[in-house]
């Protein structure tokens, strides 16, 4: 392609033709097809790997519509239950439960001291006034969906509350939670998010993840979120809703990730925020993977991050539609540097900037094409 001089007003409606060239711009859709990806290196000090832990006792809960029935060793277990909601206070070590069935008013809910194992083999579960999976716990969380389960948590429009306890989304959890085995995944956010952890969130590989909200964020984490591997989908629709959000660092080192985000500004007196595919109060770090982001609302944004971007090898594409208002659309925004690394990166903004550095913005050389714009950007090695 041929560069042209560019145009300087970020208000002008770019469309598809940047620099006097037209563009293609990339149809960035779900995609809930597994991937290949070859067998997983454990290292064997690592607690975030379950396969590092041993859990010896069996907790098993079968939902069976408006009932639900708790069975395994008990011991040192209490459970409640009431139609199909059930709550366990555990006093002990290595438990794994094992939810499976059916509810569409019903939940589980878990109060403890120590770290677990959840596997969901085949559970639907839908609370209409509350978190249809909620850890009470501050301890990690590994959640595992069993080889071909397919497992959908959802809940409603609203919450009734208890005491002062934190219930942010549809699956929420106080501790770390670490996805792994090879099922799908199903999280519908209808009051709040999808997807929240106090602390924070890995993704391992093998797994297909496909999260939404229609009243907040898709993906939600105190402390960082890791992306290893797996197939992970997130859609968010209402206003300034980010898919990915984040208070620490973001880390992508595998995977496909696709994140669309449609919702417009949410505008107040004193503050004004958008929509963002992902964003990061840390660094966002790219290593590996796909990371396919789009933002179709006004002054949406692909990738936003308080501090650094470092993109150091994987692929990239990002594609903002929304028009400019109080806020500003941007592809990828940056508070701190910018660096991409050799990664194929595509980044398109129909009227704002493609690239946003507040410090610096680097590349690496030795590329086979390059385009450089104000409204897209493009390397490929």
């Amino acid at each position: 392609m041929v560069v042209f001089a560019s145009c300087e007003n970020d208000d002008t409606d770019f469309s598809h033709i940047i620099d006097g060239a037209e563009v293609e711009v990339k149809d960035i859709e779900f995609d809930s097809t597994p991937l290949d990806e070859g067998v997983e290196n454990i290292p064997s000090d690592d607690n975030d790997y379950v396969e590092n832990s041993d859990f010896y006792s069996v907790v098993k809960v079968d939902y069976r519509g408006m009932t639900a029935v708790v069975s395994g060793d008990v011991d040192m277990v209490t459970v409640f239950v009431e139609g199909a909601h059930v709550t366990i206070h555990s006093y002990r070590h290595n438990i794994e439960y094992v939810l499976k069935g059916s509810s569409d008013n019903g939940s589980f809910k878990i109060y403890s001291d120590y770290k677990m194992k959840i596997t969901l083999d085949g559970v639907a579960l839908h609370h209409p006034s509350g978190a249809a999976l909620n850890n009470q716990c501050g301890k990690s969380l590994y959640l595992v969906l069993a080889p071909g389960s397919e497992n959908t948590l959802s809940d409603g429009d609203h919450y009734i509350m208890s005491g002062n306890e934190d219930m942010k989304g549809a699956f929420f959890s106080e501790g770390q939670i670490i996805f792994s085995g090879s099922g799908i995944l199903n999280v519908k956010g209808g009051y709040k998010n999808a997807i929240v952890s106090d602390d924070y969130i890995v993704f391992r590989p093998g797994n297909v993840i496909n999260a939404g909200s229609t009243a907040g964020h898709g993906i939600k984490a105190n402390d960082g979120v890791k992306i290893m591997g797996g197939v992970l989908n997130v859609e968010v629709t209402v206003a300034a809703a980010k898919g990915i959000n984040s208070e620490y660092d973001v880390i992508v080192r595998g995977g496909r990730t696709t994140v669309i985000t449609s919702g417009n500004p949410r505008v107040k007196s004193d503050d004004s925020s958008s929509c963002a595919a992902v964003k990061c109060d840390g660094s966002f770090i790219m290593t590996a993977g796909m990371l396919n982001l789009k933002s179709t609302g006004e002054g949406g944004k692909g990738i936003n991050s308080d501090k650094d971007i470092s993109i150091i090898s994987g692929e990239l594409n990002v594609v903002t539609l929304g028009d400019k208002g109080v806020v500003s659309p941007k592809g990828v925004k940056a508070d701190g540097d910018i660096t991409f690394g050799k990664a194929d990166i595509y980044v398109y903004s129909k009227v704002g900037r493609a690239i946003d550095a507040f410090g610096s913005f680097t590349f690496g050389s030795d590329y086979a094409s390059l385009i450089d714009s104000k409204h897209f950007f493009e390397i490929k090695y």
